[in-house]
């Protein structure tokens, strides 16, 4: 498939670690919700075996979270005309932002000493994780949580603390689609 188009709009927003714990961590239902992701055991950003949210975090004081929403113009949606068309539109829009944002976030980290970022959605640093073979992962200190994983109802935290309605297209793409990450820090 030929290049496709697409624009990027960043927000960021300052975050007490108490107040996502308290107001938007609960780990149940989402837990549950990851149990129906193809990814689920597949990967070790992933549950299960993603540390609870609140020891993880208890080290940092706050936090940014950062979203990039990857817009799709109506000439590029027009392209997507099944899901798997959409899934391939994603892989040259959507993951390679996703990557490009961790990659960013782990060099940001070296500016903040102690501090740690969570990824976007599963880790995408190997094109196959060695979590399906029944390997440790390659890269442990690279390795970051998908900030999903934690159990956090991420719909409502984006809406709340970046304005972003998440969309959604079964078939097709979404007017946009959005990757959020975070940078945790003491």
């Amino acid at each position: 498939m030929a290049s496709v188009k697409y624009d990027i709009e960043v927000q960021v927003s300052r975050v007490s670690v108490s107040r996502l714990l308290s107001e938007y961590w609960n780990p149940d239902p989402v837990r549950e919700a990851c149990k129906l992701c193809p990814d689920y055991g597949k990967v070790w950003s992933c549950p299960p075996g993603v540390p609870e949210a609140d020891d993880y975090l208890k080290p940092f004081r706050e936090g940014f979270l950062i979203a990039v929403k990857v817009k799709y113009p109506e000439e590029t949606r027009t392209l997507a005309v099944s899901a798997a068309k959409a899934q391939e539109i994603r892989n040259q829009t959507y993951e390679k932002v996703k990557r490009n944002l961790l990659l960013t976030l782990l060099e940001l980290e070296k500016e903040f000493p102690g501090g740690i970022c969570i990824g976007a959605g599963r880790c995408i640093l190997c094109s196959h994780c060695a979590r399906q073979d029944g390997e440790s992962c390659r890269y442990p200190k690279l390795r970051r949580y998908s900030i999903t994983a934690f159990g956090f109802d991420f719909a409502r935290m984006v809406r709340d603390l970046l304005g972003i309605e998440l969309l959604w297209s079964p078939d097709g793409l979404p007017e946009y689609d959005v990757a959020v990450s975070g940078l945790f820090y003491t």
